[in-house]
C-alpha cells in the first residue's frame, strides 16, 4: 500500500544514510541551514474528511451485483483516493488539508461489473473517477468542484481497478496479449516473464502504477527508444462508457477511418473506463548491457544521440544528464574507499583539466539477444567516442538500474526540510531543443534569483528520443516560502511551462494534463481542437459524470487566473472549521464500509 503522504511503499523511504555527499549538497545549493524536520506530515487521525455523501439508489443498485468488500466509504480508503501525488497534493495532505474526497470507492473484478456500474452512474448521476496506481502528478484522480451541479453536489465514486490485474492470454504467434487494466507493473512484468515474455515498459512510477493508467495518460517506459511509447505498444482495447462499450480489433493495423485506440489513449478517464488492452510483448531479453559514459557538455551528447538515430545504432535507452543533474548524479553515489577513492580522484583531475570541468552523464541500455547487442552496442560505442564521450564502465549503469526507482521517495525526504520540489517535461524537435533546454534553465534560474532568498535548484535529463527530437525531463527546488507556498509553487510552475510553449515545445510529453495543464490546452490543440474533444466527450458522456474537471480549461478557473482552486485561504483554514464541517450527518455512511 502507498504512504497516504508521500510516494510509495509505507515501509521504504529514501536511502539517505549511504549517501553522506548529498544532504550537505542540497543545503548549499538550496541555502537550508535546518538540520532539524521543520514540516512533517500531521498525524494521521488530524485528518478529519468531510462526511460521504452517497447516493442511495446508485449504492443500493451496485449492491445488487458487488460483494460487501468490493464497496467501501472507510475514511482510509477515502483519503488514499482523495488525490494523486503531485507537489500541490502532498503539500495539502501533509498540513491534514483534504479538499475533496470520493464518496465511495468501488472495486470491481470483471469488465461485466465496470459495465454495471458506469449504467448506474450514469442512470443515478453519480461521477466516477478511474483509479489505478493513484500515482498521477498532474491532478488526474482527483475529485473536482465540477462534480456540482445546480441540484447540489453530485456523490463521487473513486473506481479503484486493483482487481482487475490479471494476464489473460497469450498469442505467441502474433507476439500479443491480452492483459486486464489494473494489473500493476511489477505484476505484469512477472507474469510475462514466467512464460517468457515482456512487455517493457517501465515508466518512473512502474512499481505503483497500473496498464490501464499508462494508456489513459500516454505514458513512456525508459525503454521506449526500443519499443515505443505506451500507444505504440497498444493494438486493440476495450473501454466501457455511459453511452456503451467500445472495442477495437485486434489486427496489425487498419485505415478503417480514424484511430479509435488512438482517440482513447490519453483521454485520462473523461470518456469511459479502459477494463483490458491487447499489448504488443517480445522475447524476455537475454541480455541487458548498461553503460555509463561522460560527456564535456550537454551539446556533444545531444550530438552523439542524434547521430546514432540517423544511423539506426540506436541503444534500447538513453538517459542523458545535463550539468545540473549530473552534479545531483555524482552526490547521490555513495563515496568510494581506498584504492579506488584514490583513481576517482586522479581521473576527476585528469577530466577537468581536459574540457570536462563541467560533465554531463549518459546511461545507455542494450537489450535483446547477445549477437544483436554486440553488434548495436559496439556500433553505438563508436558514435559515442566520436563526439567526445569517456567511458564509465558497466558500474554506472548497475548504480542506475539499482537506484531508478528510489528517485521519487527523495521528493519526501526534502519537503520534510521546508523544500518546495516538482517536475516538468516537454518534447522538442531536434532543431528547438536545445534552444528550449537552454531558455527553460535560464528562466527558472532568473525566477530563483528574483524570489524567495534568490537560490535554487534546475537540471535536465533527455529521456526518450525519436527521429525528430527528444523528451526533456527537469526537475528543480528552491525553499518554501512561508505562507506563500502554492503562489510560490504555481509560480514556477506557470514560467516552465510557458517557457515551453513559446519555444516550441509541447505541454507535456507523458505526464498527461489532469487539471493543473488544462489551462494550456487550447494553445496546445487550438480551439477547434478543444471544440472536437469536447464534441467526443459529449456523445460518449451526455452528462459528464467521468472524471469531471479534466484536460478541458475550466471557465471559473479561467477567470480566477490560472490555478485559481489553490487559494491561500485553503491552506491556511483552521482545524476548528474543519471539525466543523465533520460533524455533518451524512446518509447511510458506515464507518468502515457499506454493506
Amino acid at each position: 500500500m502507498m504512504k497516504w503522504w508521500g510516494w510509495g511503499d509505507i515501509n521504504k523511504t529514501f536511502p539517505i544514510e549511504d549517501k553522506p555527499n548529498l544532504w550537505p549538497w542540497i543545503k548549499k545549493t538550496i541555502s537550508i541551514s535546518e538540520n532539524n524536520k521543520i514540516t512533517e506530515p500531521v498525524k494521521r487521525e488530524e485528518i478529519i474528511l468531510s462526511p460521504a455523501n452517497i447516493n442511495d439508489d446508485f449504492l443500493n443498485s451496485v449492491k445488487q451485483f458487488l460483494k460487501v468488500e468490493q464497496i467501501s466509504s472507510s475514511e482510509d480508503d477515502r483519503l488514499l483516493h482523495s488525490y494523486g501525488k503531485s507537489y500541490a497534493d502532498l503539500f495539502y495532505v501533509r498540513k491534514g488539508v483534504v479538499k475533496k474526497s470520493p464518496d465511495i470507492v468501488l472495486y470491481p473484478s470483471s469488465h461485466d461489473e465496470v459495465e454495471n456500474i458506469i449504467k448506474y452512474a450514469h442512470q443515478f448521476n453519480v461521477c466516477v473517477i478511474p483509479f489505478g496506481g493513484g500515482t498521477n502528478i498532474v491532478g488526474g484522480v482527483d475529485p473536482r468542484d465540477q462534480t456540482v451541479t445546480e441540484k447540489g453536489p453530485r456523490c463521487v465514486v473513486s473506481l479503484d481497478m486493483r482487481n482487475m490485474n490479471k494476464l489473460i492470454s497469450i498469442d505467441p504467434q502474433s507476439q500479443t496479449a491480452v492483459i486486464q487494466a489494473g494489473a500493476l507493473g511489477p505484476k505484469l512484468e512477472k507474469d510475462l516473464s514466467d512464460k517468457g515474455w515482456a512487455l517493457g515498459h517501465f515508466p518512473d512510477s512502474f512499481e505503483y502504477s497500473t496498464l490501464g493508467g499508462w494508456l489513459a495518460t500516454r505514458s513512456a517506459g525508459m525503454q521506449s527508444d526500443a519499443y515505443g511509447k505506451i500507444e505504440d505498444m497498444l493494438v486493440s482495447l476495450k473501454m466501457v462508457t455511459p453511452t456503451g462499450t467500445i472495442v477495437t480489433r485486434t489486427t496489425p493495423a487498419s485505415s478503417a477511418g480514424p484511430d479509435i485506440n488512438r482517440l482513447i489513449v490519453g483521454s485520462e478517464g473523461i470518456l469511459g473506463v479502459i477494463t483490458e488492452a491487447t499489448m504488443r510483448i517480445h522475447k524476455s531479453p537475454e541480455v541487458k548491457d548498461y553503460r555509463g559514459y561522460l560527456f564535456p557538455n550537454f551539446e556533444k551528447g545531444v550530438e552523439a544521440i542524434r547521430e546514432c538515430i540517423d544511423k539506426n545504432w540506436l541503444p534500447s535507452m538513453i538517459r542523458f544528464q545535463d550539468e545540473g543533474e549530473t552534479q545531483l548524479a555524482f552526490n547521490l553515489k555513495s563515496p568510494k574507499k581506498g584504492i579506488e577513492s584514490i583513481v576517482q580522484k586522479q581521473l576527476k583531475r585528469i577530466l577537468s583539466v581536459t574540457g570536462y570541468s563541467r560533465p554531463c552523464i549518459m546511461v545507455v541500455g542494450f537489450e535483446g539477444d547477445a549477437k544483436q547487442v554486440q553488434i548495436i552496442a559496439n556500433e553505438a560505442t563508436k558514435i559515442l567516442k566520436k563526439h567526445r564521450a569517456f567511458s564509465l564502465g558497466k558500474g554506472i549503469g548497475k548504480t542506475w538500474s539499482k537506484d531508478k526507482f528510489n528517485v521519487p521517495y527523495l521528493r519526501d525526504y526534502i519537503m520534510d526540510f521546508g523544500v518546495m520540489v516538482d517536475v516538468a517535461e516537454t518534447a522538442a524537435v531536434w532543431s528547438k531543443l536545445l534552444n528550449v533546454h537552454k531558455k527553460t534553465i535560464e528562466e527558472m534560474n532568473k525566477y530563483f534569483k528574483s524570489h524567495g532568498d534568490g537560490s535554487g535548484y534546475i537540471g535536465c535529463h533527455i529521456s526518450h528520443t525519436y527521429k525528430t527530437g527528444a523528451c526533456l525531463y527537469f526537475t528543480y527546488a528552491a525553499k518554501q516560502i512561508v505562507g506563500k507556498e502554492m503562489e510560490q509553487y504555481y509560480g514556477y510552475k506557470k514560467l516552465i511551462t510557458d517557457t515551453f510553449m513559446k519555444n516550441g515545445a509541447t505541454l507535456t510529453h507523458h505526464h498527461a494534463v489532469g487539471y493543473e495543464h488544462s489551462p494550456w490546452m487550447e494553445s496546445e490543440i487550438s480551439q477547434t481542437g478543444i471544440k472536437a474533444l469536447k464534441g467526443v466527450k459529449n456523445a460518449l458522456d451526455p452528462k459528464n459524470i467521468l472524471n469531471p474537471g479534466k484536460v478541458f480549461p475550466v471557465e471559473e478557473e479561467m477567470r480566477l487566473g490560472v490555478f485559481g482552486i489553490d487559494a491561500p485561504e485553503v491552506v491556511n483554514q483552521s482545524k476548528s472549521r474543519i471539525k466543523k464541517r465533520s460533524g455533518q450527518t451524512s446518509r447511510n455512511l458506515h464507518e468502515d464500509s457499506i454493506g
